[in-house]
């Protein structure tokens, strides 16, 4: 099972590497649900780690509907993720009504070159998930979801998250209280390669190299 580990700073980056990390999320601002990382720690992560790492890309975390300046703002921070050499990117947003917003999808899609798309969850916000991995279906450019199935935990959500996985036609991640009491339950019902973690691998604030152990199974 691989792990896509929440960082955000350089330290952070460089030690879960070191630990066994597959992948990374770098993001700010993580008791808040994450926002875009500096300029400069996204160069410094890219520039120290070799395992892929992906940056959200959000700009306020008052909502997942965001205007015309929110994404004049993103489209740049997707510009320099890209000239950095960032692997992917973490993106998710929703229409007032709670759709996805396809129009923005839409942009991001244009900007982003190679990199990886992962729709974050805003879509577990979404008013209908259902019809929301239909929508994201109809965009091969979307690589991954990290979704808890609209619940808050992934354990919770799980019969929700078997039936996306059946319908996704990208990877799902779970995402959301995964720890190591959970994810034996999660990978009884669910089939997946990866699982995206946060505090999952952390004691009292830090990684914790027996937890990313356990997870490995």
């Amino acid at each position: 099972m691989d792990i896509e580990v929440i960082v955000t700073t350089l330290s952070e980056a460089i030690e879960a590497e070191r630990l066994g990390a597959d992948r990374l999320e770098l993001i700010a601002d993580m008791e808040g649900g994450g926002i875009t990382p500096s300029f400069g720690t996204i160069r410094n992560v890219v520039e120290h780690v070799s395992i892929p790492v992906h940056v959200m890309i959000r700009p306020h975390t008052r909502s997942f509907h965001f205007n015309e300046d929110d994404v004049e703002t993103m489209l740049a921070d997707i510009g320099l993720c890209r000239e950095l050499g960032v692997n992917g990117i973490v993106f998710g947003a929703l229409t007032q009504d709670g759709a996805i917003d396809e129009r923005v999808l839409g942009e991001v899609i244009k900007h982003k070159g190679e990199m990886t798309l992962t729709f974050h969850r805003a879509f577990d916000a979404s008013r209908d998930v259902f019809d929301a991995i239909d929508v994201l279906n109809e965009y091969p450019e979307v690589d991954i979801l990290l979704t808890s199935g609209g619940a808050i935990t992934a354990l919770e959500g799980i019969d929700t998250l078997v039936e996306l996985n059946e319908r996704a036609e990208m990877m799902l991640l779970p995402g959301a209280g995964i720890t190591v009491k959970t994810l034996p339950l999660l990978k009884e019902r669910l089939d997946v390669n990866m699982v995206h973690v946060g505090n999952g691998v952390r004691t009292d604030g830090r990684f914790d190299q027996t937890k990313f152990n356990l997870l490995r199974g």
